[in-house]
């Protein structure tokens, strides 16, 4: 079974606060993301779209993927459900990662 992305409210609140060229990079990352889930986490295909993409666990079940500059994803996996939870840059994961 494939996996599945979602996006909580968090991450829709954490995209407002972002820079037009912020959200552009979010996009990005989500476009690759995807490719990446449908392709059975295969990460050439995932850079076939976005040459910088990159995927990695940050800890469990928290992973991290980005494309390009200072903005990221968090992501939370549990099975082959994935969420969204956050975007935003290395300072703002780090204090997330510091509250869960």
């Amino acid at each position: 079974m494939p996996i599945q992305l979602s996006y909580s409210p968090s991450f829709k609140r954490s995209t407002k606060r972002l820079g037009r060229g912020e959200v552009a990079i979010v996009k990005s990352i989500l476009k690759a993301l995807i490719v990446y889930y449908i392709n059975g986490c295969n990460l050439s295909e995932a850079q076939n779209v976005a040459p910088r993409f990159f995927y990695k666990q940050l800890r469990k079940p928290y992973y991290e993927a980005g494309v390009e500059g200072k903005i990221r994803i968090v992501i939370e996996k549990r099975g082959n459900q994935c969420m969204a939870i956050l975007a935003g840059n290395h300072d703002q994961i780090k204090q997330f990662l510091k509250n869960v």
